[in-house]
């Protein structure tokens, strides 16, 4: 018996959504329904939409359109950040839809993480994470260029302001990686710091954000623009027990001219349109012990 082919059709605009769009077309078991905008309706033969946030959405106010797709009954992933997403719940039992949010590339990493953490989980007492991001002049998503991060501008304020709007992508990352690690999510508030490096002429050079969770996790990332032999990912993972400290340093490449950052976001999204498609109504919550995600009853639902 064949497998059905879902017609998807993308909302959003950028690198990333052409990106999606792409992939979808490619795809033997999708089938593209079409590029949509906020004031559009979706093709009447859509049964799912991938939704592409707004660097303004991603701090979980999600669009209006969005609760309009699931109130008519499609089902919506998204690289929305995993928390904050309790208006969705009622659009979703009222049209009798899915939704999943998958959050950016901090949290897929965070998840890919935990799996390498497995088996020594159970003596961590700490983990630091550092991120070394290098970013092309077309940017990654959710900024459509390097401009938008602030990085060449002579405009402090707008890289702080950058770092600042990505903080729930980030302490999304940082909960998955909780809870993978330590079993449980903690009460304390994430806190952040950015800092902003210039050149003598006052160009934006570096942005270095931190971030705490606690006493048990620390989320380093260090924003620059991307040279010709740089990495354009780098993770630095510290793990401390009672009685020793241990690190790991994994580069992540280009994947057919392709930044790490999106396709790590792309392949998120694409891989979860099946297993959502095919879940009960409601927002579908990943199970970090599923690899890779797939129709499963650890597929929380609510």
């Amino acid at each position: 018996m064949s497998t059905p082919i879902i017609p998807v059709a993308v909302l959003g605009t950028g690198p990333l959504s052409d990106l999606l769009a792409a992939r979808i077309d490619a795809r033997s078991d999708l089938r593209s329904a079409g590029r949509i905008t906020a004031a559009q309706p979706a093709p009447t033969e859509t049964e799912c939409v991938v939704y592409v946030p707004t660097v303004d959405e991603t701090g979980g106010n999600p669009s209006t359109k969005v609760l309009r797709l699931l109130a008519d009954g499609l089902d919506v992933v998204s690289a929305l950040p995993v928390d904050g997403l309790a208006e969705i719940r009622d659009a979703a039992r009222r049209g009798g839809s899915t939704f999943h949010a998958t959050g950016g590339f901090p949290t897929q990493l965070a998840a890919r993480i935990t799996r390498a953490l497995a088996e020594v989980t159970r003596d961590i007492r700490r983990v630091e994470l550092e991120e070394e991001l290098a970013l092309p002049e077309c940017g990654i998503h959710p900024w459509n260029n390097l401009e938008d991060t602030g990085i060449g501008t002579s405009t402090a304020a707008r890289a702080k302001a950058a770092a600042a709007a990505v903080s729930g992508y980030y302490e999304a990352g940082l909960r998955v990686l909780e809870e993978a690690v330590f079993g449980e999510r903690s009460e304390p508030e994430a806190t952040l710091s950015i800092e902003v490096v210039t050149t003598d002429t006052g160009i934006v050079d570096t942005v270095i954000i931190e971030r705490e969770l606690g006493s048990r996790l620390s989320y380093r990332s260090t924003w620059t623009a991307r040279a010709k032999d740089t990495a354009p990912l780098r993770y630095r993972l510290t793990t401390a027990t009672d009685t020793a400290r241990g690190t790991a340093t994994v580069e992540f490449h280009d994947t057919a001219g392709t930044h790490p950052a999106d396709h790590v976001t792309a392949v998120a999204v694409l891989d979860a349109i099946r297993p959502i498609h095919e879940s009960a109504p409601g927002i579908a919550h990943r199970d970090l012990s599923i690899t890779p995600l797939k129709p499963d009853p650890r597929l929380t639902l609510h």
